[in-house]
Order: C-alpha cells, then sequence, then structure tokens
C-alpha cells in the first residue's frame, strides 16, 4: 500500500501554486507547460510532478495532464492566501507600490509564520482581494468566485468596473498606474478598432472626489486580454 509522505517543500509549495493558476486558464496542463510556468527544463518539471505525485498533491494521466489533488488545492490556496496578504500588507502598512510587492512577497512567503499571518489580516482589515484584484483565499480554503469579462472582450457600450489585473509584470503594472487602469475604476467602451485593433475606453475615477467625465485612452489588444472587468448591468429593453 502506497502511503504519502506529509513532508512538503517549499519548492514544491511554488509547483503547487504554478499548477492552480495554469489551470485557471488551461484545460489541460503538460509537463511542457508547467516548465515553461516555472522557468525550468522540462526534465526539472516532471521529476517534480513525479515527486508531487507521490505526496499524494497531484494525479497525472496522459488524457488529463497534471491536476492537483484536494490536498494539493489546499495546499496551494493557503500559500497563494499568505502571499496575497503580504502584498495588501506591504503597500497598506510597509508603503510599497503595487509594482513591487509581488517580488517582496515571494521573498517573504516561506518565512513568516502563521501568527505573523493572522496579525497581518486583522492589521489590514480583513482584506478580500490583493492589490491586484485576486481573491484572498480563506484559511481552510476557500475563495470567492466573481463573474468577470476581459476589457478585450467588452463591445462598444459595455462598461463596468475595472476588478483585476491579470499581469503582475512591474513595468506593465507601472503604465497602468499612469493610465489611472486600476483596480476600482470604471471603465466604458468606446469603441473597438477591427482587425484586433485597439479598444477605446473612457476612464473614470468611482470615488466620490473623482472626475466624472473621465479620460478616453487606446488600450491594445495584448494589454486588454489582462484586463478583467465587473460589467455593469445594462437596463432592460
Amino acid at each position: 500500500m502506497r502511503t504519502f509522505c506529509n513532508i512538503i517543500t517549499d519548492g514544491m509549495l511554488d509547483y503547487l501554486v504554478a499548477i492552480y493558476e495554469l489551470s485557471e486558464t488551461h484545460d489541460r496542463i503538460s509537463t511542457s507547460v508547467l516548465a515553461q510556468k516555472m522557468d525550468v527544463s522540462s526534465a526539472a518539471a516532471s521529476s517534480m510532478a513525479k515527486r508531487l505525485t507521490e505526496t499524494g498533491h497531484v494525479v497525472r494521466s496522459t488524457r488529463t495532464g497534471i491536476q492537483l489533488t484536494d490536498q494539493g488545492r489546499l495546499a496551494a490556496l493557503q500559500l497563494l492566501r499568505r502571499h496575497r496578504l503580504l502584498e495588501v500588507f506591504l503597500i497598506e502598512v510597509m508603503g510599497f507600490t503595487w509594482d513591487q510587492v509581488k517580488a517582496e512577497a515571494m521573498r517573504l512567503e516561506h518565512a513568516i509564520s502563521a501568527e505573523f499571518e493572522k496579525r497581518m489580516e486583522v492589521l489590514c482589515n480583513f482584506p478580500t482581494h490583493c492589490p491586484h484584484g485576486d481573491p484572498v483565499p480563506s484559511e481552510d480554503g476557500r475563495i470567492l468566485s466573481e463573474n468577470l469579462v476581459r476589457l478585450a472582450d467588452l463591445e462598444p457600450g459595455q462598461s463596468g468596473e475595472l476588478r483585476r489585473v491579470a499581469n503582475h509584470n512591474a513595468p506593465m503594472l507601472r503604465y497602468l498606474s499612469q493610465m489611472n487602469l486600476v483596480p476600482g475604476y470604471r471603465v466604458k467602451v468606446l469603441n473597438v478598432e477591427p482587425f484586433d485593433g485597439p479598444s477605446i475606453v473612457q476612464v473614470e475615477d468611482s470615488s466620490p472626489q473623482g472626475d466624472p467625465g473621465g479620460l478616453v485612452k487606446i488600450i491594445g489588444r495584448s494589454l486588454a486580454k489582462c484586463l478583467f472587468v465587473k460589467l455593469t448591468e445594462q437596463p432592460a429593453a
């Protein structure tokens, strides 16, 4: 009978998070896809996938690829919870900007204690989302599901609130800040250029002191695919 080892290393946890994140956008996760995500060789990814299978954190098959078990999913979400709480803490308490926190949180996420994590959560008033709009999982692995739509998929006349930025690349985040394309701002699509062209949108600050007129921005297709919006309900015709 196979017995599962309860010991899991920091590196194994990083792989579990990578598999979880890939599962949000891929129907099937292959070794090569995982290797690309982790920036390692296919041999290294295959070796780790084998190890995670032996510990009961993933299952693998030719048909379905690499998948998390319930145990693996819980471990991944617990690390994601710590990472996202750290991002909030680094901004609200330490004064970092949202383009700096990912790298800092990755350095700290394996080092802090469970008590430190709990105190961060209380100090930051139990945040539900990280600065980039990703939901903060609960301690028992529950995570908020939101019906969001990519800005690239919106048609002229549709509008909503920007809720999530999927790409955490630091230069991109700085650019989005300059464009006011950050979670909490409202966007309305004015036009979409043909042949995979850019979206022309009006960006408004939804806070009471914001400019109700907004600013018109031109957003390229690849960037628009990284921005997720909570649609405003359209009035019935």
